[in-house]
């Protein structure tokens, strides 16, 4: 029964690698007179956005309209990239590692629904709502598991020996605890990637970049596209660089976090080509995965926005996007130390493209420029609203806060400063009030869906979660929860006072400096605000140093060395310095003549000591990175 299957899938794939040849020769040597054009228009955004190369792959359903690259592979040799040119394409990886499990699933291997707990119970990890509400497969796929994000001393393997099996799983422990009941929210996290991988590799008995090798890309004639777990250049690569005061610098290149499974595919233009061909034309032939195992793909699973209604965000190892006017398009970006990747596509309009950066900047002009060329003879759809029942909004209108942070320690603030009010209803409209005078009016399409002006699909979603408490998910993947907004504002003046107190306690200084120098003022009573000065200071210095060493190198933040070191004296400097003037302050209370100064020394005191608690609750202050 599997002979004349196996005939025909080996013809199907012999036809598309033929017609992979002829499309791959045509665009690389030979690019029509709409794509000379289009090429012109990249490379003159190439030049304004100062990227040195570019990886391109352009196709529709019938052919690969161009697969080649533009620009600079390496600027100290001069060598061009070209269609061979390998790109690492970072979190692009998570698609194929997903697709890895699609093909787990249809080998009958795997389910969505099963509990990583049955599958893998040496994993560790904390779920405080595991007896009813279980890390699930489909949670680590949408990111829902409630996982952190990597902490900043393990987003780089620096040793370029590979990790594996459960000791690189355990290499990313401190991201495993679920911060809300899994499911509910999403909430990007690269180590729930790395769980994947690992759960390959325990089903198929394999490493799981073998596992994908074997089963995706070997398949479909990708022979030049590998997973990099060393972090070993090789003479194929593109170097990374970034770009700064118009200089390129080259950017050291190491070994993926943990396993990989979330950020080490690396590619080139020809490949990714034959990739997208591939996902625009499956059928029920391929020895990969089944049309309708790719439809399966491309929904939202587990969140309760999804329950709810709305299909935009995030899905298995890629996400639908509401960016672009005619059609929508879904699919995955990474980024890495001086690459920056996109894949996006549309299966029912036929439509896909690939592009890659070898350098810290922004795609969005590059993925514009492309998708006007793709959409430029189609038609807007029309949109079509529905009227508001005010029994059903009405109730639920009131201050939402921010509930999904990527990190706690990093995003804490979004909690307090992040929220949103829904106003109130016009017709078929929500009135959203984004705070710093930014007011929306979302649009409804029908059963507590909105989108937004503009839009083509719905992006939006209010609803009522399991114990009927009102809940609004919109503006990309972001979660809110109705709350009252006095405890809220309660947080937000103290750090408003303290933020006007640090400022204070600057000009109190300059002015103080003078006065100090003729005598006016002695040292001892400088020192109250000259002291929490220098400790301001530092931690601004400390946290911009912070910034940018994640962007270009984060290898400095996995051992104790003199920027680690900095970043941890410069924050601890602060809670330090702000101890000492409180104490100052209260030995030298008693010899300062005039209130208004003591008033303002103890304003200053009091709401920089607020700020000085509240970082160290939430570990920013002697931030010991090296060992997170």
């Amino acid at each position: 029964m599997n002979k004349p299957i196996t005939f025909f899938s080996t013809i199907f794939f012999l036809v598309l690698s033929c017609s992979m040849v002829k499309a791959q020769f045509q665009s690389d040597d030979s690019p029509t007179p709409a794509i000379e054009q289009l090429l012109k228009k990249i490379d003159s955004v190439l030049q304004k956005e100062h990227m040195p190369g570019l990886m391109i792959s352009i196709v529709k359903k019938d052919s690969v309209l161009f697969a080649g690259g533009l620009g600079y592979a390496d600027l100290e040799q001069k060598i061009r990239v070209d269609s061979r040119t390998q790109f690492h394409l970072a979190s692009v990886t998570k698609f194929f590692v997903a697709m890895g499990i699609q093909k787990l699933i249809s080998e009958g291997k795997l389910n969505l629904k099963d509990k990583l707990q049955d599958i893998a119970p040496e994993i560790p990890y904390n779920n405080k709502w595991e007896s009813t509400h279980p890390v699930r497969i489909i949670h680590l796929l949408e990111h829902t598991a409630g996982f952190e994000d990597v902490q900043l001393n393990k987003m780089v393997n620096t040793n370029r020996v590979p990790q594996r099996g459960i000791d690189a799983i355990k290499f990313v422990k401190n991201s495993f605890t679920s911060r809300w009941k899994p499911g509910e929210r999403m909430s990007y996290s690269n180590p729930g990637y790395n769980i994947l991988g690992y759960v390959i590799e325990k089903i198929s008995q394999r490493p799981w970049d073998e596992y994908i090798q074997m089963k995706l890309l070997k398949p479909l004639g990708m022979h030049n596209t590998l997973f990099d777990l060393s972090g070993k250049r090789q003479s194929s690569f593109a170097k990374g660089y970034n770009f700064k005061n118009g200089i390129y610098k080259l950017l050291p290149l190491y070994g993926p976090s943990a396993n990989g499974a979330g950020s080490a595919l690396v590619s080139n233009a020809s490949d990714m080509s034959k990739f997208m061909y591939y996902l625009l034309n499956s059928s029920e032939d391929t020895s990969v995965l089944r049309a309708n195992e790719l439809d399966e793909m491309e929904k939202v699973h587990s969140t309760l926005a999804s329950q709810h209604g709305l299909q935009t965000g995030y899905s298995l190892g890629n996400e639908l996007f509401p960016n672009n006017k005619k059609v929508t398009f879904r699919g995955h970006n990474g980024k890495g130390e001086g690459f920056g990747s996109w894949i996006f596509f549309n299966r029912e309009a036929g439509l896909a493209y690939a592009i890659s950066t070898n350098c810290n900047t922004n795609l969005w002009p590059v993925s514009q420029v492309i998708e006007d060329f793709l959409t430029k003879n189609l038609e807007a759809p029309k949109m079509h609203t529905v009227k508001i029942d005010p029994s059903k909004i009405e109730p639920m209108l009131g201050y939402y806060q921010f509930m999904n942070p990527k990190n706690e320690r990093w995003w804490f603030y979004r909690r307090i400063f992040g929220g949103i009010k829904l106003m109130s209803i016009d017709n078929d409209k929500l009135i959203v009030d984004k705070g710093r005078g930014q007011v929306d009016s979302l649009i409804h399409i029908g059963g507590g869906v909105f989108q937004l002006k503009g839009d083509i699909i719905p992006s939006g979603v209010i609803g009522r979660d399991n114990e009927g408490r009102p809940f609004f998910q919109g503006y990309g993947n972001s979660f809110y929860k109705k709350t009252v907004y006095l405890p809220i504002l309660l947080q937000k003046i103290p750090i408003y006072l303290g933020l006007i107190a640090a400022l204070l306690s600057i000009i109190y200084t300059i002015a103080g400096i003078p006065l100090t120098l003729f005598r006016k003022i002695k040292i001892i009573d400088l020192c109250l605000v000259l002291l929490p000065s220098l400790g301001i200071g530092c931690f601004l210095a400390s946290y911009r140093l912070l910034g940018a060493t994640d962007a270009i190198h984060k290898e400095l933040f996995t051992t104790l060395n003199g920027t680690t070191f900095s970043i941890f004296a410069g924050m601890l400097f602060f809670g330090i310095s702000v101890v000492i003037g409180t104490y100052l302050l209260y030995k030298r209370w008693s010899k300062i003549s005039k209130k208004w100064i003591k008033f303002a020394l103890a304003f200053n005191i009091i709401f920089l000591f607020y700020l000085v608690v509240l970082f160290s609750i939430h570990g920013w202050i002697g931030l010991p990175i090296w060992s997170m």
